[in-house]
């Protein structure tokens, strides 16, 4: 039966990627598992690699390169030095400390925590486990390490030299060839220990071209420093000629098996190698399929309401980072994208601002997210989303999107100072907007006042499975929240919970998820969602829809979610689960709160857990209903915070790497009758009067009053 259940699961997958990609895949997997891929491309030493530049005339020097260079965003070091001193709130002490850190192997990881790596550097570390991945196995070989090795995240991150960017900052502050030097000194560890196409960094092309794009950022402000020599140049290039040939080698694996945000890094480090070093052997086909692959295969990722594939805020903010380098570079070389790419970054500018959270630029933590920041180059939090969104802004439009901030900083690494000074438009939000074909609804009440709805059929690969989750934010608070990623490739039980539906703000149906995760990252029986109805009058908005995830099981269960913005602060939830044919089955209401005290009360019908913030007390209340309106007696309310184990719960994860213990309440039902859940978000200072009567509820907050048919 395991037999059986293993093919029809290959059979499902193949059918999913469809024939061309199942061709190439199963190919793919044969050229590895077999060893001839060490045949094909074989581990080389650095003595044997052939980089010649300008083949058959005369190599490229720095000192031709300093006179010829293509030009490229990245401006005078004096020119940013003048933009940082001008921008408010900026930490300069805090940069400068950041990268002292840095040179002694202490990295910022993710955006917010530090891990040694060693000095000099460990590039095969997982600083977390203490262990090294095999710094001279073939690249094709080395995933079968990831057992004893951990998550190979944790050893990808000083390798995308994220660090890079604070000397950088640092740089342009001082003029301290210190930091020249500390990129240089890394540059040569890195080329001794990283042998082309052995160990975990020759493994991801995505890997590569971050890496890359990182490199030729260091490249550029660096390169007129004295202490940037010949010996550093031709290292440099020699490293990037390397990358280039391995990415374009091997791109068809996320052009054919990924397609996500893995193949925009990878072409985008394409055009930028072949564009601005195109003396290099191989450059011009590598500039013509990295422009290709952006402004045709690429686009395909954005849906036509602004939303991305890969259903993840993160992963969408990465794509853009991606776009504004690629647009950026290409007005700086005097070939402009399409114009279909900038309107592809002004919908995604739109989908994203209409969920933002504006006290503090934050989103839901919406999909998966793996910490992944290209520019981090301003003083927000990793997690404010106002840098990518007003450079986007200035791209499309000319103008800022936000008052003068340390967000603004990324238009100074980009535009230069000139764009400093440009006025702001700033932005109207509507009390109701919908994107129909992303599966999200956003109820807005006020800047900081919100809810975000989850609902719509899954049309890519990616994703959790969080159909009908809903995120509530209270005064720039987020009162309702999704708990992230935390790991992807350790802690397997975490990683399922943070993956599956048991995480979110929704019913699960006998424990199960919505879809079944057939590997970390695959899930089979895409669910699908729909009857979606919208309704926006009489001072109340309104979303509703279903999802058919648990039609599988016995009785075809059906879940029809219901969100209310009431105004106030207060938010109604009416769940309904209905079954065919009666069959029991347990059905568990979950609320992912937030890290703050809490109490929990009984107040008949109601269960009521009372949220002590720092903006005040916000209470949620539950109540559970038969399909005939009648409590139920065995209904059961359980709040917990933190709790480890096989079946983990009560967690957030908003940093990668990171989790912190947050309350989780849970309603749950075991019948074989059809059920309502009813929850109200309101704050705790409104007085409140609420009745059920027959199939009407019926609530008094201060001097309003309102009433809704269930």
């Amino acid at each position: 039966m395991d037999k059986l259940r293993r093919l029809y699961y290959l059979a499902k997958e193949l059918i999913d990627l469809g024939f061309k990609g199942s061709l190439f895949r199963i190919t793919y997997e044969i050229l590895n598992r077999s060893g001839a891929r060490r045949l094909l491309q074989p581990v080389k030493s650095r003595n044997k690699v052939s980089c010649a530049a300008y083949p058959g005339r005369d190599a490229m020097s720095l000192r031709r390169f300093r006179r010829d260079k293509k030009p490229f965003f990245i401006t005078e070091p004096a020119e940013l030095a003048k933009g940082i001193k001008k921008l408010s709130r900026i930490p300069q002490e805090e940069i400068i400390q950041e990268a002292v850190r840095a040179e002694a192997g202490q990295i910022k990881c993710f955006s917010r925590w530090h891990a040694d790596y060693g000095n000099p550097v460990n590039w095969h570390l997982n600083p977390v486990r203490i262990v090294s991945w095999p710094a001279n196995e073939h690249w094709s070989r080395v995933p079968a390490y990831e057992k004893q090795c951990g998550d190979c995240k944790l050893t990808w991150e000083i390798n995308r030299f994220p660090h890079l960017f604070t000397w950088l900052r640092a740089y342009a502050l001082t003029g301290d060839s210190r930091w020249v030097k500390a990129w240089t000194t890394q540059l040569k560890e890195w080329e001794d220990a990283n042998p082309y196409r052995a160990g975990l960094n020759w493994s991801s092309g995505q890997e590569l071209a971050i890496r890359s794009l990182s490199w030729i950022a260091g490249l550029y402000l660096f390169v007129e420093d004295e202490s940037f020599r010949e010996e550093d140049f031709q290292r440099l290039l020699r490293l990037l000629n390397l990358h280039g040939r391995h990415i374009y080698a091997n791109i068809n694996y996320a052009r054919l098996a990924v397609h996500n945000n893995h193949l925009i890094g990878e072409a985008l480090a394409l055009y930028l190698l072949g564009g601005l070093f195109p003396w290099m052997r191989g450059a011009g086909k590598w500039k013509r399929r990295g422009r290709r692959l952006l402004e045709k295969d690429c686009l395909r990722q954005f849906y036509r309401d602004g939303g991305y594939c890969q259903s993840s805020h993160n992963y969408h903010r990465l794509a853009l980072h991606y776009y504004l380098w690629a647009c950026r570079a290409g007005e700086c070389l005097g070939e402009p994208f399409d114009g279909e790419v900038y309107r592809a970054v002004k919908k995604s500018l739109h989908y994203l601002l209409a969920q933002i959270n504006l006290p503090d630029g934050r989103l839901p933590n919406w999909g998966a997210n793996d910490g992944a920041l290209l520019c981090p180059w301003t003083a927000c939090d990793y997690s404010d989303f106002r840098p990518v969104l007003t450079a986007a802004s200035y791209l499309t439009t000319g103008k800022r999107l936000f008052g003068d901030g340390p967000w603004d900083e990324e238009l100074l690494w980009l535009w230069g100072p000139d764009a400093l000074n440009k006025p702001v438009q700033g932005y109207d939000y509507q009390r109701l907007a919908c994107f129909p074909e992303s599966g999200l609804y956003c109820l807005r009440q006020s800047a900081g006042d919100f809810a975000v709805f989850r609902c719509g059929s899954l049309r890519d690969r990616f994703g959790q499975a969080d159909q009908l989750h809903t995120d509530i934010w209270w005064r720039g608070l987020n009162m309702a929240r999704d708990g992230g990623s935390y790991l992807y490739n350790d802690a397997p039980p975490y990683h399922r919970h943070f993956m599956g539906s048991g995480s979110h703000n929704t019913v699960t149906v006998d424990g199960r998820d919505q879809m079944l995760l057939l590997r970390k990252f695959k899930w089979l029986g895409r669910v699908q969602a729909g009857n979606v109805s919208i309704n926006d009058g009489n001072g109340a908005t309104a979303a509703a829809g279903e999802h058919y995830g648990y039609r599988r099981l016995p009785g075809k269960v059906l879940h029809r979610r219901r969100v209310s913005s009431m105004g106030g602060g207060v938010y109604v939830v009416v769940d309904y689960l209905t079954t065919k044919t009666p069959v029991e089955h347990r059905y568990d209401l979950h609320w992912l709160l937030g890290p703050w005290p809490y109490e929990v009360f009984e107040d008949q019908p109601w269960r009521r857990v009372a949220q002590q913030t720092p903006a005040g007390g916000y209470d949620l209340r539950i109540c559970t209903l038969s399909g005939d309106f009648e409590r139920f007696k065995e209904a059961d309310c359980s709040v917990v915070k933190g709790l480890d184990g096989h079946r983990p719960r009560g967690w957030e994860s908003r940093y990668y790497g990171r989790r912190q213990a947050v309350a989780s309440a849970i309603a749950s039902c075991l019948t074989d009758k059809d059920i309502y859940f009813l929850s109200i978000f309101s704050p705790a200072e409104i007085k409140q009067s609420i009745i059920i009567e027959g199939k009407v509820l019926e609530a008094r907050f201060n001097d309003y009053k309102w009433s809704l048919k269930l």
